[in-house]
């Protein structure tokens, strides 16, 4: 069944990204990303750096930044393919997670960078 086939593959190609600063990565990458007091682990459905920029601007006020992959499946979310725009607000990419933690060697660091241009 070819076409099941493609939503499997799509599946493990599916990530989603969590926002951070330099020194809670350091955190992170030995302890796991935990929830924060309601439970919640906000992550974002998109590594498009126009959105990821907003979001942490709006969300942390914070120009340094680390940007955390994991594949959801990992979680037993299997999330459907979502189309790969990239217009801000992040709004519409934020999802919540409720787990107790994401182990340590689920996480994966995709990038570290300071925001530099000027987001809305």
């Amino acid at each position: 069944m070819p076409a099941l086939d493609d939503h499997i593959d799509d599946l493990f190609d599916t990530y989603f990204y969590h926002v951070t600063t330099p020194e809670m990565w350091e955190q992170i990458r030995r302890e796991g990303l935990k929830p924060d007091k309601d439970g919640v682990i906000y992550a974002i459905t998109t590594n498009c750096e126009d959105i990821v920029d907003h979001y942490a601007m709006q969300r942390f006020g914070v120009t340094d930044i680390v940007v955390i992959r994991f594949n959801p499946c990992n979680l037993g979310i299997y999330p459907e393919r979502e189309a790969d725009a990239c217009s801000p607000p992040a709004d519409g990419y934020v999802k919540e997670i409720r787990t107790k933690m994401i182990g340590p060697l689920l996480l994966e660091k995709e990038s570290e960078r300071k925001i530099e241009h000027h987001v809305k």
